[in-house]
Formats: structure tokens, C-alpha cells, sequence
């Protein structure tokens, strides 16, 4: 015959204040911790950078390779001709502009099979990008360029939206991507 036990005992005041005291420690010091690092990140003016596949860093004229551009100053930028630009080295860019309710350019064509690295700002308030039925997903701030390469493996029509609400005429914000069948 087994020996047949009682209920547990049941927890009194001072354990359960004891774990109490344990998380509320616990969550004051990572709150702490947190406003340390925000207003380190304030002062020294930094943020994290989205670091780009295949180990590149930095952008072309008027960007600094920290992903900042002056909003006031585009014309200056690769941003002043949004659009499908051919390196030297063979590589794509494409460079995006959000602003206004609009994407610029309207339609972007690009190869099929051939990876393009996709640089986007927003020249007035906070924009999504988002291409449907793919990953590419980001937010896209006024003196910030979100950069991410793309291979679109098919050829066909991407569809981009902005995701982040941006005013009365955020409804209307939306381009595409014109995969084209690759150049023999």
C-alpha cells in the first residue's frame, strides 16, 4: 500500500513578497539599463545599422556610410534621379524616394536572377516599404536610408505599399517592380 500525501502547503506572505521583491528588482534594472543606453544613443548621436549582405558598407555621394542623408539636400544625392542605376562593376542600385504620397519612380524595371541592392528614404514624414509576397519589409524615415538587396528570381510584376499610415493620401502610395526575363 503507498503512503498517501497531503496537499502542498500553501504559500505564505513573506515567500510570496520575497518573489515579488526578485522581479521587481529585476525589471527596475533592465527599465535602468534601457534609459541608459537611449540616451547614450542620443547623445552620441548613434543607432544601430541594418548590415547589408555581402559585408558592403556606405553609399555613394551626399549619404554617410552611417545611412543618413539630409532631406533638405537631396538634389544632391543619387535621390535627385530615383531609379535602376548600372555600376561599373556590373551591380545594380536602385534608388527610391518616398514622399508626398508617391514613390518615385512610379515603376522600377529590373532583371530577373540578378541581385539589386535597393536603397530607400522618405523626404517628408515616416513611410513603409513593403514588397508583397516577399520579405522586404521596412520602415523609411526622413534622413534615413533603408538599404537591402533583393534577387527576384521570376519574371513579373512586385507590388510595393507604404504599411505605415502617413496621411490622407497614404492609400494612393504604392509602385512596382517590372521583372524582367533576363538579357542573354
Amino acid at each position: 500500500m503507498s503512503a498517501r500525501r497531503g496537499p502542498l502547503a500553501p504559500l505564505d506572505h513573506h515567500t510570496l513578497e520575497k518573489y515579488e521583491s526578485i522581479w521587481l528588482g529585476v525589471a527596475v534594472t533592465m527599465v535602468a539599463l534601457l534609459f541608459v543606453g537611449v540616451l547614450a544613443s542620443m547623445i552620441t548621436g548613434t543607432m544601430p545599422l541594418i548590415a547589408s549582405s555581402g559585408g558592403q558598407t556606405g553609399h555613394s555621394m551626399g549619404i554617410s556610410k552611417a545611412g543618413r542623408v539630409d532631406p533638405t539636400k537631396l538634389a544632391a544625392t543619387p535621390f535627385a534621379n530615383p531609379g535602376l542605376v548600372q555600376n561599373e562593376d556590373g551591380s545594380l542600385d536602385a534608388w527610391i524616394l518616398a514622399g508626398n504620397f508617391t514613390f518615385q519612380p512610379g515603376v522600377l524595371r529590373v532583371p530577373a536572377g540578378k541581385p539589386v541592392r535597393i536603397h530607400v528614404t522618405a523626404s517628408d514624414v515616416v513611410h513603409g516599404f513593403q514588397v508583397t509576397g516577399t520579405n522586404l519589409n521596412t520602415e523609411i524615415l526622413p534622413g534615413h536610408v533603408a538599404s537591402m538587396t533583393v534577387t527576384f528570381r521570376h519574371p513579373g510584376e512586385q507590388h510595393v505599399i507604404c504599411n505605415e499610415y502617413c496621411g490622407t493620401g497614404h492609400h494612393n502610395m504604392i509602385t512596382r517592380f517590372i521583372v524582367e526575363p533576363p538579357r542573354e
